[in-house]
């Protein structure tokens, strides 16, 4: 019995390996799929002809690899995902808007969609129900689906409690630990996650992390982080880890939206960067709405030009950045960090001050 649960466990993994391998790589004949994943072409071809059976991977016939120079032949068939296998949406939910995209399982968008979605003042016990009205109104104007809605995935600005299905904390809300997942699958009856925004991004880096220590830095209404430790994203024990922006950069500093002074993101965040160029002082509380794009293009054109204080507040906010990365450095050595966000739009003038 034990050799048998073994076994399977395996099969498990082999088949984990090898989807992973055609959605990180792209198509691959059987031959490449064996070099990329080091399994034997025995169980390549095993393995293949199960997900064939179970529809998850296709043969493309209209692409073939021809043989090699000088080595006979027939041309190499190519798997690959099936897109119509399942379908999966993703939805985020930040400040006064919520963002939703529906695609297929090699990760073609089908269809996009967003909305206002008043946050703060949101009711917490009803606030999961909107959340499903949403999806289901974006859901009724998709294309005719090509496979089944598989999952849901939410992913939040803040701190999300993934065991719960919660949202901890965010600056999106004046009400805490606002359940979410529970509602959505009970409105919809689809599995439902929820993580934080950063960690989501992360998801996304890990797929070709091989294995590597990693982290990506958010920059824009906030600043968060999605960290990869030996090729797994980490999350902690309820999914509230790398809470980067919210690590302490000066002591009695700036107010956060968090409520806490002297935070990364107090500095580095969209509001913060506009409140050091602004006249306000760093005790003004942040605004309750997201700062619009405009505002920060038209600070990142004064900064461009020279404007004193427009310019003080980038390298304030590289600053932060730098100091925090450092830190992050010194503790675990990643092989590489990568910004991400609406907030790179301005990195060179944030890059001169990251060290």
């Amino acid at each position: 019995m034990r050799e048998k649960a073994d076994s399977e466990l395996v099969r498990r993994q082999n088949r984990r390996i090898v989807l992973e391998t055609l959605r990180g790589q792209g198509p691959q004949a059987r031959i490449g799929l064996g070099r990329s994943t080091g399994l034997s072409p025995a169980s390549i071809t095993s393995i293949s002809s199960q997900l064939i059976d179970d529809g998850i991977i296709v043969e493309r016939h209209d692409a073939e690899i021809l043989p090699e120079p000088n080595r006979r032949g027939r041309p190499q068939t190519l798997l690959d995902l099936d897109p119509g296998a399942a379908q999966v949406l993703a939805v985020k939910i930040s400040i006064d808007g919520i963002e939703l995209a529906l695609a297929d399982y090699r990760g073609t968008i089908l269809h996009r969609g967003s909305s206002r979605l008043a946050t703060y003042d949101a009711d917490a016990a009803a606030f999961g129900g909107r959340v499903a009205d949403e999806i289901s109104g974006f859901l009724a104007e998709a294309p005719s689906p090509r496979g089944r809605l598989a999952r849901i995935a939410i992913a939040i600005q803040g701190v999300a409690d993934s065991r719960a299905g919660t949202i901890m904390w965010s600056p999106a809300f004046r009400a805490r630990n606002i359940p979410v997942v529970e509602p959505v699958q009970k409105a919809l009856g689809i599995a439902c996650s929820i993580s934080n925004d950063a960690n989501m991004i992360a998801e996304g880096l890990d797929q070709r992390s091989r294995g590597e220590t990693s982290a990506v830095v958010f920059m824009g209404y906030g600043v968060g982080m999605g960290l990869i430790l030996d090729g797994k994203v980490y999350h902690g024990p309820t999914g509230a880890a790398a809470e980067f922006g919210h690590m302490n950069h000066l002591p009695g500093g700036a107010l956060c939206r968090c409520g806490r002074r002297g935070c990364v993101e107090a500095y580095a965040a969209d509001y913060g960067i506009l409140r050091s160029a602004g006249t306000d002082d760093d005790s003004t509380p942040p605004p309750l709405s997201g700062v619009p794009v405009e505002t920060m293009r038209k600070l990142e054109s004064q900064a461009r030009a020279g404007e004193p204080r427009a310019m003080e507040a980038y390298r304030k906010a590289g600053q932060a950045v730098g100091y925090g990365l450092a830190r992050l450095v010194a503790l675990l050595n990643p092989t590489r960090i990568v910004l991400s966000g609406p907030g790179t739009h301005a990195i060179e003038l944030i890059r001169p001050h990251l060290m």
